[in-house]
């Protein structure tokens, strides 16, 4: 197998239908899509939404139909026009983009619409991580931002029950990390698909944004800004009880009711008013990226390792570097 990312060259077609964005940054959720957003912004002839980084249209989340607990909004536009008004600042730019991570997560949904509504010519580009490391992150991201009461075990424990109960992917820490599935769907309905590790990002940022550039059929020598990681991982000291399963005896509780009591009295913020707004303010506590369990690390190597296989066969790239040594 190769080291390149698999990659099918646009060339000259059209592309989106007017009104829609020509290129989509799918996911996966906490492998440097942030990242990607504020490099790629960096481009004179990339236009993505200065609102908000994430479009959410395609994958339906804005119906309503999955669980969201109410304290943690989740902005999602809720029409056409909506989704659309985001790109109404648009100028000169030749391309205009959505970078959503639940477009991975909610692959069956969202790649058909987005194929029904910007066409087939559309740019799709996936960046992944290990599965293990990126579920990791994703539940500690939720701890820190006060939307995750329980231990990793305990999730992992009750993530099939939250599933069959519609919880949103961010609750889903191990689905939304099986890759192979949630990327044929898109590789099924676009020729034009670039899929990027984020260990592609961490070792090469310079080539990995040409990659990206080349593949948009855009001036790959842009000098684009490449020192500062966004949305990285870690947790206040003050958030270890949760680790430690401190509230594990109260999972059957809601998270609404968790949060009133837990969360609120101490931040005097009983919900944000967007998603990005329950991150810790500027000046917060110093954070820290605490070991996964080993066994718990070593129980998701081998849950994970199928799904490693399967997505090295969709994209004849070896994937040894997410083997345990």
């Amino acid at each position: 197998m190769g080291n390149a990312p698999i990659y099918r060259h646009p060339g000259s077609e059209a592309s989106a239908e007017p009104g829609w964005p020509d290129f989509l940054v799918i996911g996966a959720p906490k492998s440097g899509t942030t990242s990607l957003y504020h490099y790629l912004r960096q481009h004179p002839d990339i236009f993505l939404s200065p609102t908000r980084k994430e479009g959410r249209f395609f994958s339906d989340i804005w119906k309503g139909e999955v669980y969201w607990p109410a304290f943690y909004h989740f902005d999602a536009p809720t029409s056409a026009a909506d989704y659309q008004a985001l790109f109404a600042t648009r100028r000169h730019e030749t391309h205009a983009g959505d970078v959503s991570p639940d477009y991975i997560a909610y692959a069956d949904i969202a790649a058909p619409q987005a194929r029904a509504l910007c066409g087939p010519a559309t740019r799709i580009i996936a960046i992944l991580r290990n599965p293990v490391d990126r579920a990791w992150s994703h539940y500690l991201q939720n701890v820190r931002r006060d939307a995750e009461f329980l231990s990793f075990a305990k999730t992992l424990e009750i993530e099939a029950e939250r599933k069959a109960a519609h919880w949103g992917f961010q609750w889903l820490y191990t689905d939304t990390g099986r890759y192979a599935g949630k990327l044929q769907p898109w590789m099924d309905r676009f020729d034009h698909c670039l899929v990027l590790l984020q260990d592609d990002l961490d070792h090469d940022a310079p080539g990995t944004m040409r990659r990206i550039f080349e593949f948009l059929d855009l001036n790959p020598d842009v000098p684009v800004s490449l020192q500062e990681r966004y949305n990285t991982g870690g947790i206040p000291a003050a958030k270890l009880p949760v680790l430690a399963g401190a509230y594990d005896h109260r999972a059957a509780e809601s998270f609404e009711a968790l949060h009133a009591e837990l969360v609120a009295p101490v931040s005097g913020v009983s919900s944000a008013s967007t998603a990005d707004g329950v991150y810790p303010p500027p000046g917060a506590a110093p954070v820290q990226v605490p070991p996964m369990d080993a066994g718990i690390r070593a129980m998701l190597e081998a849950r994970f390792a199928p799904e490693i296989g399967a997505l090295e066969r969709l994209l004849d790239r070896s994937l040894d570097a997410w083997r345990p040594a």
